[in-house]
């Protein structure tokens, strides 16, 4: 039986084809949705409940103590994690700096852990821009020579404090003329009325190895600072975690605590691990240099009422002080 072909009928056909195929694409696009979303539920059931990002916030709340002088996290704060498809693990939590008694926000803490360390990224995204002159310290002597060096001076810093009404406290950094141990910097300190946060730690640098990033000029020396503060722990699981505090009585341990922790990331960590998402350079050849040589400092950052600060302008073993933050008055009277 012969069957005429008209315009109608190839309209039908086509129509009946686009339908048919825009069917099977909407339903290979809803199978792929489903599949995707199951694969993203999956894995982040699985990244949540093995605790994955525990163990990388722990170690860069380490590596910022030791390398962000007065930097700190809200303990026992809520932390932002999460898990892209590439399995890139998103990481965020706020940051504080101590101005007095109180924490002052300056911004967040942006990680990226990658399955490919060298690729990961940690950042610190700051509310203001940040100065970094306010945490640059002078290295007493020269580590090859054993000549004394003297620190760039800026009179203003004193100046300014002076200005500054009484009722405020600031933030305060200054490099000392020879090298201390922590517990003697304390005792150097324990007469002025002054919160100790973080002290600059020598350890090695330009004599052990040679730093990434140092400067000299005249009869002045500083590299980038790796400094001494209070220690961290944690359980195995990264669960369980404690702080000790930048006190004379916990000197000993914040010590063993620094140790602790050099040796499990050279133990159990990569060295891109160490270096390109932590942050953490030459951490082998500074771990064995406070090993063999112990804990020296040169410096500290502090805080405090502004005319507590000025007192140190009339020791004659600080030289090279910054001004950071300033605050209205939050001090306890003693």
């Amino acid at each position: 039986m012969n069957m005429e072909w008209t315009k109608d009928k190839e309209k039908k056909i086509l129509f009946k084809y686009r339908f048919a195929l825009t069917v099977k694409v909407i339903r290979v696009i809803l199978a792929t949705l489903f599949f995707f979303w199951l694969y993203m539920m999956v894995v982040s059931i699985s990244y949540h409940s093995l605790g994955l990002e525990k163990k990388h916030i722990f170690y860069s709340r380490v590596a910022m103590d030791w390398t962000q002088p007065n930097m700190w996290d809200d303990f026992g704060g809520i932390d932002s994690a999460e898990i892209t498809p590439f399995l890139t693990q998103k990481i965020s939590y706020p940051v504080f700096k101590m101005v007095g008694k109180e924490p002052e926000l300056v911004g967040t803490k942006q990680l990226a852990k990658r399955l490919v360390p060298m690729y990961s990224t940690n950042q610190t995204e700051y509310l203001k821009p940040k100065n970094e002159q306010e945490y640059r310290f002078y290295l007493p002597e020269h580590p090859k020579t054993g000549n004394k060096l003297e620190a760039n001076e800026n009179p203003g810093v004193w100046t300014k404090l002076d200005k500054v009404h009484e009722g405020t406290v600031a933030e305060l950094s200054f490099s000392t003329k020879k090298y201390m141990t922590p517990e003697e910097m304390l005792e150097f300190l324990k007469p002025y009325d002054l919160d100790v946060l973080w002290m600059p730690l020598y350890t090695g640098e330009l004599k052990g190895f040679e730093p990434g990033s140092w400067s000299g000029g005249g009869n002045s020396m500083s590299v980038d600072p790796f400094g001494f503060t209070g220690g961290r722990d944690t359980g195995d699981d990264y669960n369980s975690q404690s702080k000790y505090g930048l006190d004379e009585k916990f000197t000993e341990q914040n010590k063993k605590m620094m140790l602790k922790q050099m040796k499990k990331l050279l133990e159990n960590e990569s060295t891109s691990y160490r270096e390109n998402f932590l942050g953490l350079s030459h951490l082998e050849e500074r771990y064995d240099y406070l090993m063999k040589e112990g804990f020296q400092v040169y410096g500290a950052v502090v805080t405090g009422p502004v005319k507590e600060l000025l007192k140190l302008k009339e020791n004659e073993q600080i030289q090279g002080a910054n001004l950071g933050d300033m605050s209205y008055w939050n001090w306890s009277e003693e």
